[in-house]
């Protein structure tokens, strides 16, 4: 009996240790995790946080998520669903190093209270790299909807929609560009980081964990290069500045893609082909993409930033602007548009990529500002409104 007594005070002894070490670590995680963010807070807003943010356990997130079998899979990170006071919500785990969870976790603190961007409910700083806590959306992201074509169905991508995921998104950066004492750019624009909320249509954008705040009275910062390959600035890959302008050339290969159903990397693909073989591009085949939106560069060290093999060393802009002047707008628009509307909405469509051309001009001072683009795009969705009740 004295053995077993024995035996059963060793392991009561070994578990109080080793919770001991887990507490003292998720305290260091605490602590450490809780100053960055503070730190970002106080950088971004002086302090004066708009909407307050809920802390987390670290045992109340793995109660939360024990039973999740849902997952959605974004470029850098993973989010399942969870259960918080009977309420459900999206649990958010960050699985990329270079990522800074605690700038995402300040700005997107400042803008939960837009329709167009993921609202945050808290926060959990006792793991190595924090979590953070979503209101629950029923919702795919742009990506999927657009390339997998994730439930499609012919509403998900009629024109009207595509043109209110333009307006949507637009009007999130405008946000980022013009609401705080200095302007925030994203830097990592992409249909993976717009989520469509499948109930309400709206598109909300979320991860702001590469974004970064201009000095005070500057135009632009240098940093080493962020972003993904395909939607990063012709500048921003060749000298690490950064501007509005470089979110406003993101912004426009997006636009881009909502108007062909094509990732950028299709385009490229096509042209080289193109260029290669001297034969006119086929628009009507899908083209295989060798290269994963997915595959961001996020953080690339400055010195190997002018590489852009994955690209096949063609620019994205003079990408776009072979592929958009092989023929018009109507022999390269994604086919599900003019299934619903025809050559109805051909100017439409035309303004629309002439806007998109705009946005993705290898000079920056050559693109509008995103307050600019935002009224293009609302003047292009009230002619169409007009249409559709006419």
């Amino acid at each position: 009996m004295s053995f077993f007594r024995e035996l059963l005070l060793t392991r009561k002894t070994l578990f109080s240790c080793v919770s001991a070490e887990k507490r003292k670590k998720e305290h260091d995680c605490y602590l450490q995790n809780g100053s960055a963010v503070l730190e970002e807070l106080l950088a971004l807003c002086d302090g004066n946080c708009r909407i307050p943010i809920r802390y987390f356990s670290a045992i109340e997130i793995h109660n939360a998520i024990r039973h999740s079998k849902s997952k959605m899979d974004l470029s850098d990170v993973s989010m399942v669903t969870g259960l918080l006071d009977n309420r459900p919500v999206l649990v958010r785990f960050n699985t990329c190093e270079f990522n800074n969870i605690h700038r995402d976790i300040a700005i997107t603190a400042q803008m939960s209270h837009l329709k167009n961007v993921l609202r945050l409910v808290g926060c959990c700083l006792e793991f190595e790299q924090p979590v953070m806590v979503y209101q629950y959306v029923g919702a795919i992201t742009l990506s999927d909807l657009l390339f997998k074509k994730v439930n499609l169905n012919r509403k998900s991508l009629c024109w009207g929609n595509r043109l209110r995921v333009a307006r949507d998104v637009a009007s999130a950066i405008v946000f980022l560009h013009t609401e705080f004492s200095t302007p925030i750019i994203h830097r990592n624009i992409k249909p993976s980081n717009v989520i469509i909320d499948e109930k309400s249509g709206a598109a909300k954008i979320l991860d702001f964990s590469l974004s970064i705040s201009l000095p005070p009275g500057e135009l632009e910062v240098v940093d080493i290069v962020c972003g993904t390959y395909g939607y990063i600035a012709p500048e921003n890959i060749a000298s690490g500045i950064s501007t509005q302008k470089t979110d406003v050339y993101s912004f426009g290969v997006l636009l881009f893609e909502l108007l062909i159903g094509k990732k950028v990397y299709d385009i490229m693909d096509l042209v080289v082909d193109s260029i290669n073989s001297e034969e006119t591009i086929d628009f009507g085949e899908d083209a295989k993409s060798n290269t994963e939106e997915g595959n961001s560069m996020d953080r690339v060290d400055t010195a190997n930033s002018k590489e852009t093999t994955d690209f096949k060393n063609v620019p994205t802009n003079y990408s776009v602007d072979h592929y958009i002047k092989e023929g018009n707008v109507l022999d390269i628009v994604d086919a599900t548009i003019l299934e619903e509307h025809g050559i109805e909405i051909q100017q439409q469509l035309k303004d629309f990529s002439d806007l998109a051309r705009k946005c993705i001009a290898e000079n920056g001072d050559d693109r509008p500002y995103m307050i600019h683009v935002a009224r293009e795009l609302s003047r292009i969705e009230k002619c169409f409104r007009a249409l559709s009740l006419g």
